[in-house]
C-alpha cells in the first residue's frame, strides 16, 4: 500500500470459538476484500474469535459487511454459551487509525458504514469510543450493560429498536489502540484471577503502572486454568511488560505463579519497543529497531 493512501486497523470480535468452519469461512469472507490479515484466534471457552486486518477505509468497510454477512448467518446467540462478555454474534468492531486520514475523517466513515451494517444485516448499531454521539456512552463495558438490561430503554444509534432474534445488536467505532492480552495463571482456583482483576481494577487510578487497564477473571474448563484477560486501554502511558509483572507479584502472593501469557491482536511497534525497553533494562528501544 503506497504512501499517503488512509489505512484503518479493524479488530472485531465474532461470538464463536468452537465451529472450525464458522470460524474460517468469516476469515475468508474477510480476506476476499483485499485487506492485509495480520491475525486470527479463537477461544472454546471463551466462545470467541478475533481478527486482526487493514486496508482503505473502502476495503475495511467491504471486509467488515461480508465477514459480518456470514458470521450473522452461523452464529446463533439463543445457543450460545461462553465466558465472555457479548450482546451480539458480530459483538465489536473497533476501528483504528493506522495512518493518513484524520480522526474526523475516520469517524464520518465509522458513521457511514454503522449505518449500512444496520441497513443491509438488520442488525441494531450502537457507537462508541471517538464515534459516540455526544450524550451517549462511549466505554464498551457500559453499553454491554444498558444493552442487557433492555433495547426499548436504551435505543440503537442506527436500525430498529429491536434485537436481532439470532445475532442480538453489534457495537461499532474509532478507538485509540489498545493491546489485549491474556495471562493464564499455574492455578485452577478462579477466585485468584478474580481477585487479580479486581485488584488492578480498585488500583489503576492511583498506580501509574495500571493506568487505563481494564481487567476480569475467568476460569477456562477447556484448559483447566484460571485466566486473568486484560484490555490495556493507554497503552502510551503504561507499559506491558511492568503490568506483568505486577500480575506475578499478586500471583506469588497468593500462591501461585503466571503459566502463559496470550496477545490477542496485534500490538504497535512503539508499544511493543516499550515493553522490551523494560523488560531489557535498556537505556533506549526505538520502534524502528524492530523489523517486521
Amino acid at each position: 500500500m503506497g504512501k499517503n493512501v488512509p489505512r484503518l486497523l479493524c479488530v472485531p470480535n465474532f461470538s464463536e470459538g468452537r465451529n472450525e468452519a464458522t470460524i474460517h469461512a468469516i476469515a475468508d469472507a474477510a480476506c476476499s476484500a483485499g485487506v492485509t490479515m495480520h491475525h486470527l484466534s479463537w477461544d472454546y471457552d471463551h466462545h470467541r474469535m478475533v481478527m486482526a486486518f487493514s486496508g482503505t477505509p473502502t476495503q475495511v468497510g467491504r471486509a467488515v459487511l461480508r465477514a459480518a454477512a456470514v458470521a450473522i448467518e452461523q452464529i446463533d446467540l439463543r445457543v450460545h454459551e461462553g465466558a465472555h462478555p457479548r450482546i451480539g454474534a458480530v459483538d465489536v468492531v473497533p476501528l483504528v487509525i493506522l495512518r493518513d486520514i484524520s480522526r474526523e475523517q475516520a469517524v464520518a466513515f465509522s458513521h457511514r458504514l454503522a449505518r449500512r451494517f444496520a441497513r443491509q444485516l438488520q442488525v441494531p448499531v450502537y457507537l462508541y469510543e471517538h464515534s459516540a454521539f455526544a450524550g451517549r456512552p462511549k466505554d464498551l463495558p457500559t453499553i454491554r450493560k444498558r444493552v442487557s438490561a433492555g433495547i426499548e430503554a436504551f435505543p440503537p444509534d442506527f436500525g430498529r429498536v429491536r434485537m436481532h432474534p439470532t445475532a442480538g445488536a453489534t457495537v461499532i467505532g474509532v478507538r485509540d489502540p489498545l493491546i489485549a492480552f491474556n495471562i493464564n495463571l499455574q492455578t485452577t482456583d478462579p477466585a485468584i484471577a478474580r481477585q487479580i482483576a479486581r485488584q488492578i481494577r480498585q488500583e489503576r487510578a492511583t498506580n501509574p503502572d495500571l493506568q487505563g487497564v481494564r481487567a476480569l477473571g475467568f476460569w477456562l474448563p477447556a484448559r483447566q486454568t484460571a485466566q486473568v484477560s486484560l484490555n490495556i486501554t493507554q497503552p502510551d502511558r503504561t507499559d506491558l511488560y511492568r503490568i506483568v509483572q505486577y500480575v506475578r507479584r499478586q500471583a506469588q502472593a497468593l500462591g501461585t505463579d503466571i503459566r502463559e501469557t496470550e496477545l490477542i491482536g496485534v500490538v504497535l511497534a512503539s508499544d511493543a519497543a516499550r515493553a522490551l525497553q523494560t523488560a531489557l533494562n535498556a537505556p533506549t528501544m526505538a520502534p524502528e529497531q524492530i523489523i517486521v
